[in-house]
């Protein structure tokens, strides 16, 4: 119950404790201009919370699914880390290849050129 007076709500809760204790009783609460919105701030907290234990069972699910879904990401994670492993592995085998290819390709153009210049 609102009541538009600072004055009136104090002279109440001073003088007439019973009507207050009443009101308890009755679950009114009464509110001045300063405590309205202390009160509604509260009641607005109290529903959220009922609101989400009403729906504690649906948060729990989506947490158990999101774990699902983080193991099976650290999974494929993993598993990229190995294929990434293995490719710079090939990369480095193939790099060799071609090193050893391009030596082979600079001793024979060497004897070429020493053949050659021995029969002229």
């Amino acid at each position: 119950m609102f009541i538009p007076a600072e004055a009136v709500f104090a002279e109440i809760h001073a003088r007439f404790p019973d009507l207050v204790e009443d009101s308890h009783r009755r679950r009114v609460w009464m509110a001045s201009p300063t405590t309205l919105m202390a009160i509604l701030t509260t009641a607005l907290a109290v529903l959220k919370d009922d609101a989400t234990r009403r729906q504690v069972h649906v948060i729990r699910a989506h947490l158990r699914d999101l774990a699902d879904d983080f193991t099976r990401f650290e999974q494929r994670m993993d598993s990229l880390a190995r294929h990434i492993a293995q490719a710079h592995q090939d990369v480095d085998q193939v790099a060799t290849s071609a090193r050893r290819i391009s030596g082979r390709f600079g001793r024979i153009e060497r004897v070429e050129i020493a053949d050659g210049g021995s029969d002229s």
